[in-house]
């Protein structure tokens, strides 16, 4: 009896943890307007600083009266030939402060070719008003890697 018990408890502790990890995830929100840009223009970087990618610049209102998020996607089409060890980044700035945190994603690294990737990102808490984001890209190493197809929208209210 006492192993059945404590096996009960184990298992509902077990249960519980998940459902509080799952949470942890979960977020809501009212998003009202979109606002976004686009480009086709085929444009190549060597930089190992990051710098926005031209035409990945999107002013937004956030309206309301009380601090919020906002949903930012990106979705681009890459080639490149970048070098043995070399890794391509790309992140989201908000008035210039990286968003959510200090992250930048890898597009590629070590490979030759052409593929697409999307991102998405929730922003940190955004107070009402004029917000400015950014796509921004980078490489370790200085390999040439270019973007073309490219589309930025941000979400909110």
């Amino acid at each position: 009896m006492i192993t059945h018990n404590r096996f009960g408890l184990g298992a509902m502790f077990l249960s519980v943890s998940a459902l509080v990890a799952s949470e942890a995830w979960a977020v809501t929100g009212a998003a009202r307007r979109f606002t976004g840009t686009s480009r086709v223009i085929n444009q190549c970087s060597i930089t190992t600083a990051f710098t926005t990618i031209p035409g990945m610049v999107q002013t937004f209102v956030l309206g309301g009266t009380e601090n919020d998020e906002v949903v930012v996607t990106f979705q681009a089409s890459w080639s490149g030939v970048a070098q043995q060890f070399d890794t391509a980044f790309v992140r989201l700035t908000i008035d210039n402060v990286v968003q959510p945190t200090n992250v930048s994603v890898p597009i590629f690294a070590g490979v030759e070719g052409t593929n697409t990737h999307g991102f998405t990102w929730l922003s940190r808490t955004l107070a009402p008003g004029s917000h400015t984001a950014r796509i921004q890209w980078r490489t370790d190493l200085g390999s040439t890697f270019c973007v073309d197809d490219r589309t930025l929208v941000v979400l909110h209210r």
